[in-house]
């Protein structure tokens, strides 16, 4: 299929998002992309039944098909089914090894199959035979969510805390993420901002005495957390310790080396901190400057070893595949570069280029690596890292990821981030604090989330707190008071 095509959809609203999610799957940007329309999809609703037809224009042709199907089917996963399997007649491609698991949590699925289903082989028959997930993906799935299982069957009032710092000391050109700068912020405004997360952090930590609440691990993220001046952090690292006992696992995202002195390791450490994640993304010199990351490689070094000299007892890296004018051998090093200092935990993303990054409009997307070139990257992380002892523990793709990617943390043995299996297979409560920060709450099914929604901007966040809270003091009652309705 030619690289930018959109798709135009017409039917009820309610299935925009799973029509869009399979398209962007496909590789079609939305309709309103100033691009030429190579799909249309159409849903109607006729005397009961749902009619689905599509439309693709490929070299002056057009290929069309429709389907109809009950209400009460599954709806979703039907047209999903139908989209998927007539753009491959169209275009004659084979199946992805994904079937029409095209959300951001494959292994989601393979959890609820689970609550329902001991036997693991049927769990692999039904990916394969209902959802067309190759069986090999099949078989990935249930292993990885075997080795999940004790850290999302926890007791019910055990919860995570994120807090989210959205500043870093300069913008990344593949981040859409939309953080400020922390050099530019003028101090008061910077100050208003602190105090509005301590605020945030001890509210929680109310909720949490009221109502038996037990945060068993810490995220710190961003952004870029460590880039906040030093009796900043403090206060939020103070925040957190003096209201929090028991804490299991404590994560903080420094992936700067440029932001992670001495003094602000010494901080993180003298208040708990036990994983810290250093993120280099890649470790040849000529990528980081052409992306924005102002710090030598040999910074990402020499911030690894005062890590490992203070104590911290998980140090996670990332790596992202996919970035521009990035090759097999640059990823390669980067292989040998994590064999050589042997970090507990190594997470490897692909780009998922969005249009608020500011390489969605820059001449140097015409450089991103073709995606068979990039799928080499991936196969050769996920080989070098297993052969040197490590696990795939956790997964997610992006909501409008294009093809079979995904992107995939591993773990030496004993050192899987609770954090972060929970946090995606939301099968547990995650309070969170900071702008951009989502508070999610399990209901008493086990399934269903009741959330908050901070805002992004950090002042509108500072001006939104107190109502946000309230809100949020609401659900909490609804939740752990008995009165989830």
């Amino acid at each position: 299929m030619p690289d930018l095509q959109a798709y135009h959809y017409d039917g009820p609203a309610e299935f925009h998002a799973i029509v869009g999610q399979i398209m962007a799957y496909l590789g079609y940007a939305g309709g309103h992309e100033p691009l030429p329309v190579g799909s249309e999809i159409v849903l109607k609703e006729v005397e009961g039944r749902y009619v689905l037809e599509g439309w693709f224009y490929r070299k002056g042709m057009r290929w069309h098909s429709q389907a109809a199907f009950l209400e009460k089917d599954e709806s979703g996963r039907v047209i999903k089914n139908l989209i998927l399997h007539w753009h491959q007649r169209c275009y004659g491609t084979a199946h992805s090894r994904w079937g029409t698991l095209t959300g951001v949590r494959p292994t989601k699925l393979v959890h609820h199959l689970r609550d329902q289903e001991d036997d693991e082989k049927r769990i692999t028959d039904i990916l394969v035979s209902q959802y067309h997930v190759q069986p090999d993906t099949a078989q990935y799935l249930v292993t990885m969510t075997r080795l999940q299982r004790p850290y999302i069957e926890r007791p019910v009032h055990d919860a995570a805390l994120y807090i989210g710092i959205p500043y870093c000391p300069s913008h990344c050109l593949y981040c859409s993420f939309p953080s400020r700068l922390a050099g530019a912020e003028a101090q008061p405004v910077m100050e208003r901002f602190i105090r509005a997360v301590v605020q945030d952090i001890h509210d929680i930590a109310a909720l949490c005495r009221q109502y038996d609440i037990h945060i068993r691990s810490v995220y710190i993220g961003g952004g870029t957390p460590t880039c906040l001046p030093l009796d900043g952090q403090e206060a939020v690292l103070q925040a957190v310790a003096g209201n929090f006992g028991n804490i299991e696992e404590w994560t903080v995202e420094a992936g700067r080396p440029d932001t992670t002195g001495k003094d602000v390791l010494a901080l993180l450490r003298r208040y708990g901190v036990n994983r810290i994640s250093v993120n280099p993304q890649t470790m040849q010199q000529h990528l980081l400057d052409l992306l924005g990351r102002r710090h030598r490689v040999e910074d990402v070094f020499a911030m690894f070893s005062r890590c490992r000299s203070m104590g911290f007892s998980v140090i996670n890296m990332d790596f992202i595949a996919g970035l521009p004018e990035q090759t097999l051998a640059d990823m390669q090093e980067n292989m040998e570069i994590v064999c050589q200092l042997h970090p507990e935990n190594v997470t490897i993303h692909t780009l998922a280029l969005k249009k608020r990054a500011p390489l969605f409009h820059h001449p140097l997307r015409q450089h991103i690596p073709p995606a068979a070139e990039v799928s080499r990257m991936i196969h050769y992380c996920e080989e070098i890292l297993q052969q040197h002892g490590y696990i795939p523990y956790y997964m997610y793709r992006q909501k409008y990821m294009a093809g079979s990617f995904a992107n995939v943390g591993y773990a030496q043995s004993g050192t899987i981030s609770q954090y972060n299996i929970q946090m995606m297979e939301e099968r547990q409560t995650i309070l969170s604090a900071g702008p951009g920060s989502t508070t999610k709450f399990l209901s008493h099914d086990g399934h269903s989330l009741k959330k908050i929604y901070m805002p992004k901007d950090p002042e509108a966040y500072v001006q939104a707190l107190s109502e946000r809270m309230r809100q949020r003091r609401h659900l909490c009652a609804m939740i752990y008071g008995g009165d989830d309705r």
